[in-house]
């Protein structure tokens, strides 16, 4: 193996080992501890860049497929061994990802069995499965070439066009389909990239950015294994050809690139011509009149938008099909970068970027969020490499070992514990994994990286009839004996009730603080949107799914983003607490904070004591919370009790 190889493992084996340790968090915690997720914002890294981003990517095994098996261009046959590959790893990952980021991974055989044929989620889901399942059985027969299994790999070869067949009909509807899923949200993603040609766009950008990133692997494979096969004979190389030359034919071969150069230009320009086509019908989208006006407003919107078209076809184009730049690998190699960079953007300006306007705030993934996507794309390139080592799957023409073996051991010498110890695999695996692990585990593990507050407590007796009561939200000292019988008794007895509690439970009139202000410092969310649909819905006698549905015209404006900004006042509904909330308040759904919650309500009543009744002491602090009075002084308390 040689440096550069043994040196890429070493990076993909720290990554995919601190995406173990994020997932064992995710699993272990949950999403609100290990992610940066909100409600205004709930598709994240793991869904949009590897699901979504990641099939789009891995699309080069059925576009290989429709170019070998349907259209007949065997030139390209030799690419079609890892395009299946890439298929196969990239859907993989985007079903692992998609594991860790629905809210109970458990039930991820729900959908086998409990059927929605109406969601367009479904059918991405069976046909995103059933796809993943044709390229393994597509990848098996070089498997069973390696183990020289004879009888199977000619029976899986006598199937092999049907199975491509399927699975280019599969790869279709998804691709399609996954453009659909954001048709639903006209008044959230940004002009800029909704479109009703989202399903077009979708599959059009996959198969031609999906072509790029196959050449793409194909470069980098023989960067790293086979250099000649792409970049042809080094420069020390081509002046020993032209000083030996005894004939015009070998001054030729002396400038010539690779032997896969001329088959790599070929998919280039297959793949650009799709990409032309994607790029005529943006333009014809920004045809609109709102896109267009978006497009000219000068936002970070129409930047990045400029900046994804620019990647993602332009220059991909140009450097394919300008003459100066058609026969250069460095060209070839910055074009694919370009196009499958620019997919990238593209599927994460729609699901991610595209809705920051309408949400109301910016979402960026946490630690754990970056660790275990880069980890399960690290992961996938170890299988890759590992199958490219192993197996047939870059065949080289013969008389060539296009897969290097052995041990390169004069890598460091300044070690040579380096030189021993550490040259094979598993003994620098397990080094690596002794460093990694406890970083991540140190850098990721959500109580110490958590922002998220401490559940408050509710309030204890300090006697058996409840009289007074003890308050200490997080159990910190610092405390109050509040004469809960005694305030109520001096405020008006039962009637007083609504100055503290004026926000029950549904059947409750005197709920306690806590159930609402649940964190000392940071408000809560305590409107529940479900319940409230299906109250609506009650009320009205719609009954099933789209009776559901129908309930959101009832509190949002009709034809607008379904948010808070669009939302009427609660109290138009709950006129109850019109006496506590100035009219058209939509602050309702958040609850303070409960230490603000406990001054605003005791403090503004202390003041007007104090003024009262000529004791200036009720402002003090420790005339509620005993606990800061110095020792041995008689405080305010001790005096008001005297």
């Amino acid at each position: 193996m040689n440096t550069r190889v043994r040196m890429l493992k070493d990076v993909l084996w720290a990554l995919a080992l601190a995406g173990f340790v994020a997932g064992v968090f995710r699993l272990w915690f949950g999403l609100g501890a290990t992610t940066n997720l909100s409600d205004a914002v709930p598709w994240g890294l793991w869904k949009i860049l590897n699901m979504v981003a990641g099939v789009a990517i891995s699309t080069s095994g059925f576009s290989m497929g429709f170019l070998v098996y349907v259209l007949g261009l065997e030139r390209y046959r030799p690419l079609m061994k890892p395009a299946i590959l890439v298929a196969f790893l990239g859907y993989g990952c985007s079903c692992l990802a998609l594991l860790f980021d629905i809210g109970l991974p458990w039930r991820f055989w729900h959908p086998f069995l409990m059927w929605n044929e109406h969601s367009f989620l479904f059918e991405v889901f069976w046909c995103v499965t059933l796809y993943f399942t044709v390229t393994a059985i597509e990848l098996a027969p070089t498997v069973f070439e390696k183990l020289k299994a004879e009888k199977a790999t000619r029976l899986l070869h006598r199937i092999t066009f049907w199975v491509v067949i399927v699975g280019i009909s599969l790869s279709s509807l998804h691709h399609s389909s996954l453009g659909s899923l954001f048709l639903v949200t006209p008044q959230r993603l940004h002009p800029l990239w909704y479109s009703a040609l989202l399903p077009l766009l979708f599959i059009l950008s996959a198969m031609g950015g999906g072509l790029m990133f196959l050449v793409l692997v194909r470069i980098l494979h023989a960067h790293w294994y086979d250099r000649k096969a792409v970049f042809g004979p080094t420069q020390l190389e081509r002046e020993l050809i032209l000083v030996r030359s005894r004939s015009l034919a070998d001054s030729v071969n002396a400038r010539e690139v690779g032997r896969d150069m001329p088959m790599l230009t070929g998919v280039a320009r297959v793949a650009t011509g799709i990409l032309s086509l994607y790029l005529a019908l943006e333009i014809y989208h920004l045809g609109h009149a709102e896109a267009w006006s978006a497009l000219l407003a000068g936002t970070w919107e129409s930047w990045l938008f400029g900046t994804e078209l620019l990647i993602t076809a332009v220059i991909p184009i140009l450097l394919v099909w300008l003459p100066a730049f058609r026969s250069s690998p460095t060209a070839l190699t910055v074009a694919a970068l370009s196009a499958s960079a620019g997919l990238l953007l593209n599927r994460v300006d729609v699901g991610i970027f595209g809705y920051f306007r309408s949400a109301g705030e910016v979402y960026f993934p946490s630690l754990a969020e970056w660790a275990l996507s880069l980890g399960v794309v690290a992961a996938a390139a170890l299988v890759f490499l590992a199958f490219v080592e192993h197996a047939a799957v870059f065949s080289p023409p013969p008389g060539t070992n296009a897969v290097r073996r052995g041990v390169d051991v004069s890598f460091d010498s300044l070690s040579r514990v380096w030189h021993t110890a550490l040259s094979s695999g598993p003994e620098r695996t397990t080094l690596i994994a002794v460093l990694v692990v406890p970083l991540a585990w140190a850098c990721m593990y959500p109580p110490y990286s958590s922002t998220h507050p401490a559940e408050v407590r509710e309030a204890s007796r300090m006697d058996v009839t409840g009289e007074r009561l003890r308050l200490d939200g997080d159990r910190g000292g610092v405390l109050t004996e509040f004469p809960h019988a005694a305030c109520q008794k001096r405020l008006g007895s039962d009637s007083s009730c609504v100055s503290c509690h004026h926000m029950s439970l549904p059947g409750d009139t005197t709920t306690p603080c806590a159930r609402c202000h649940r964190h000392m410092t940071e408000e809560t969310l305590i409107f529940d949107h479900a319940y409230h649909i299906q109250a609506v819905a009650d009320s009205l006698g719609l009954e099933g799914a789209r009776g559901s549905n129908q309930t959101c015209v009832s509190c949002h404006a009709a034809e607008s983003a379904r948010t808070t900004a669009t939302a009427k006042a609660c109290v138009e509904c709950h006129g109850e607490w019109t006496k506590v909330y100035a009219e058209g308040s939509k602050d309702l759904a958040r609850a303070t904070s409960y230490l603000e919650a406990m001054h605003g309500t005791c403090l503004a009543c202390h003041e007007d004591e104090a003024e009262k009744r000529n004791r200036p002491e009720l402002r003090e602090c420790s005339t509620c919370h005993t606990s800061l009075t110095p020792l041995g002084a008689p405080g305010p308390v001790l005096a008001r009790r005297q």
